[in-house]
């Protein structure tokens, strides 16, 4: 049997009288042991016992993970500490931006998301339907995935829909690109370090122990409103960690590859402009009049770019950029394969980049696909067509073709078995075959 708690007096000051009722709490709930507690708290039984000891103000993640174990009131326990701790002058005060704004001692709201591209049109659909179901959540949120080619603009419509739904996550926003990371345990563990740090959670109070930390941060996920974007997820690996159970906070990830291992989420998939939305976002870049003045060129300069999103904006930034030029000047660059880099890079932006850095985490003989495919110039393909090409069985042309749509860099067709191949991966495998990239893959070998 454990040492008695010392006595405490509820009268004898707001602290002492905040540690007494959570021994009540915890009393309430059975009188479970700090080691038990620690179970479901994630924090150690130390942690726990100097929560409810009366000598200091515990930490607000250390009480709400207690009130929370011990199946208290959440929300009610945190204002109670805020006043507290701002009462007792232990922090310095800032302004919080919620509605009824109200000052709080809590650390710095987090707010990592990237800044919005400036111009977005079209998926207003796709973005209504989202902002639907997360307004309409009250169990618990589905995570949301947006998938689909590279260059297609997933993280725009993310993006889009944080700031539309903006209201509903008072308590933060969590970023992280997960193309940076390596999709390994440790990787996922520095992750969850992050967030809980911009969460104010205090370093000291980070456990080492993987499960402990993982389970802390799904546990403030569901108790506080927050938005996190997970950015550019490669494997199904890098994100099943950061999921929780929630009804209150909401997780959106960015991914080219369809994460079908991923279960319970609502998918999101996007393909390229319609042709009507690439002449209105090279309006909106470019000056609408202009595009009306020269439409046969501009529509000329979306079919060049195979009406990728990407693509279309970084074309319309390069006219911008040379007031002399004209939409028919662009057009003309954009038939000329070996002039493709100079018009489709704008800044460090360049649609080639984007390109590679799916193209170099593909195998050997996904490579080599890339490279027929662009050296005959076809627009779509079958798995036994490319079989057919390439001599190898219909099955092994199958997988390599389902490993390219995973890539970001082949589309699913809308007709059962055929695959889209865009209009500028062709030129894409032409220059890196000029700069020696490739070299022969026996694929039947």
């Amino acid at each position: 049997m454990g040492r008695p708690e010392r006595p405490l007096d509820a009268s004898s000051g707001p602290i002492t009288a905040f540690a007494h009722d959570l021994r009540v709490l915890r009393h309430r709930a059975g009188n479970p042991s700090y080691r038990e507690l620690a179970s479901k708290a994630l924090f150690s039984p130390s942690v726990l016992s100097s929560a409810a000891g009366g000598r200091r103000l515990p930490t607000l993640a250390a009480t709400l993970a207690f009130v929370s174990a011990c199946g208290g009131d959440v929300r009610a326990w945190e204002r109670r500490w805020l006043e507290i701790a701002e009462r007792s002058g232990m922090m310095t005060v800032v302004r919080d931006d919620r509605p009824h704004g109200r000052e709080t001692g809590v650390s710095a709201r987090p707010a990592q998301l990237p800044m919005a591209p400036g111009a977005f049109v079209g998926r207003s659909d796709l973005v209504a339907d989202a902002c639907r179901l997360i307004g309409a959540s009250t169990d618990a949120r589905t995570p949301i995935l947006v998938s689909g080619p590279t260059g297609v603009g997933k993280s725009a419509v993310a993006l889009r829909l944080a700031d539309r739904t903006s209201g509903l996550f008072p308590d933060g926003q969590l970023y992280v690109d997960l193309s940076t990371h390596e999709p390994d345990g440790s990787a996922v563990l520095a992750i969850v370090r992050d967030f809980l740090l911009a969460l104010g959670v205090p370093a000291d109070h980070v456990s080492d122990n993987p499960m402990h930390r993982i389970g802390l941060y799904r546990s403030l996920l569901a108790q506080r409103k927050v938005f996190v974007l997970l950015a550019n997820a490669r494997h199904e690996a890098q994100v099943r960690p950061l999921l929780a159970q929630s009804a209150h906070s909401q997780v959106v990830i960015t991914s080219r590859a369809r994460l079908l291992g991923l279960g319970g989420t609502h998918r999101v998939h996007l393909d390229t402009f319609s042709r009507a939305d690439s002449l209105a976002l090279l309006g909106k870049l470019v000056g609408e009049a202009r595009v009306r003045f020269e439409h046969e060129a501009a529509d000329a300069v979306a079919e060049l770019c195979g009406d990728l999103p990407l693509a279309v904006d970084v074309v319309g930034r390069w006219i911008v950029a040379r007031p002399g030029r004209t939409i028919e000047d662009a057009a003309c660059r954009l038939t000329d394969r070996c002039r493709l880099p100079e018009i489709l890079a704008v800044g460090d932006v360049t649609v080639r980049e984007r390109f590679a850095s799916a193209f170099h985490r593909l195998s050997p003989p996904a490579r080599e696909v890339i490279y027929r495919l662009g050296s005959v110039g076809v627009r779509s393909t079958t798995a036994i067509g490319l079989a057919a090409v390439l001599d190898v069985p219909v099955d092994t042309a199958d997988d390599l073709l389902e490993s390219l749509v995973d890539a970001g860099l082949v589309r699913n067709s809308e007709a059962t078995g055929r695959y889209r191949i865009p209009v500028l991966l062709g030129a894409f495998a032409e220059g890196m075959r000029r700069d020696g990239a490739g070299a022969p893959v026996d694929l039947a070998g």
